[in-house]
C-alpha cells in the first residue's frame, strides 16, 4: 500500500452487513493511518486511539512492534506523526518467543529493541498493521474509529478481496453513492481519504 501522509481529500462511509464485513480485515494487514491529537503511549495507542479491549492489548498482543523494532515497555515508548506501529499475536519458534513484547530472552536481541528516543514527538498521523488473528479480532473497532487510506489503494483492495459492496450503503462526503458510483468515484479521486465502517444486519 502507498505511503500514508494525512492530507485527506474526501470521506468515505460504508455500512456493511454483517454477513460480508470479515472480508475487511485484510485492509489492516495492508496498513491504515490513524489520525493522533498529540503522542501517545503505545499502550494507549492500542486502548484509546484502536479501541482495543485492554485486556486483550496486555494478553493477546505479544508481538508488538515500532518503525520495526520490538516493544518492550509500551507504556513508556510514544507514538506521533509518522510512526509505524505493528501487532500480532503469538509468533511461531525460538525466534517469535524473543521478538515478543518483554520476552523472558529477549537478551538474545540485544540490537533489535525500540529504544526511548529523545526526539519530541507530536500528534499527526501514524500508521499501524496488524497481523493474523489480531487484524481479525480488532478491525470493526478499528475501521468504525475512522482510518486513512489512499483512495486508489482501496480500490485496490477492494478488487483483490473480491468486495463487490453489494447491500452496502454507502456515503462519499455525505452523500449517498450506490457500488458501481463509489468505485468510479475511488478511481478518479486523488489523494487520501478517510474511511469509517459499520455492521449492519439485513
Amino acid at each position: 500500500m502507498q505511503g500514508i501522509n494525512g492530507r485527506i481529500t474526501n470521506q468515505l462511509f460504508l455500512a456493511v452487513p454483517k454477513i460480508s464485513v470479515s472480508a475487511w480485515h485484510g485492509l489492516l494487514r495492508r496498513g491504515v493511518g490513524v489520525f493522533l491529537d498529540k503522542a501517545v503511549s503505545v499502550r494507549d495507542f492500542m486502548t484509546d486511539v484502536l479501541g482495543m479491549d485492554p485486556h486483550y492489548a496486555t494478553n493477546s498482543v505479544p508481538g508488538l512492534f515500532l518503525n520495526s523494532a520490538p516493544v518492550d515497555d509500551w507504556r513508556e515508548e510514544r507514538v506521533g506523526d509518522g510512526d509505524e506501529v505493528g501487532m500480532s499475536g503469538t509468533m511461531p519458534g525460538l525466534c517469535g518467543i524473543a521478538l515478543r513484547r518483554s520476552s523472558p530472552i529477549r537478551a538474545f536481541r540485544p540490537d533489535l529493541v525500540s529504544h526511548h528516543d529523545k526526539d519530541e514527538r507530536k500528534g499527526g498521523v501514524a500508521r499501524v498493521k496488524m497481523f493474523n488473528f489480531v487484524a481479525q479480532d480488532c478491525f470493526p473497532a478499528v475501521l468504525r474509529n475512522g482510518v486513512i487510506v489512499p483512495a486508489k489503494s482501496l480500490l485496490e483492495y477492494l478488487d483483490d478481496a473480491d468486495i463487490a459492496l453489494d447491500g452496502c450503503q454507502c456515503s462519499w462526503n455525505g452523500a449517498t453513492v450506490d457500488s458501481v458510483r463509489l468505485r468510479e468515484l475511488l478511481a478518479g479521486a486523488e489523494g487520501e481519504l478517510e474511511l469509517k465502517m459499520t455492521e449492519v444486519d439485513v
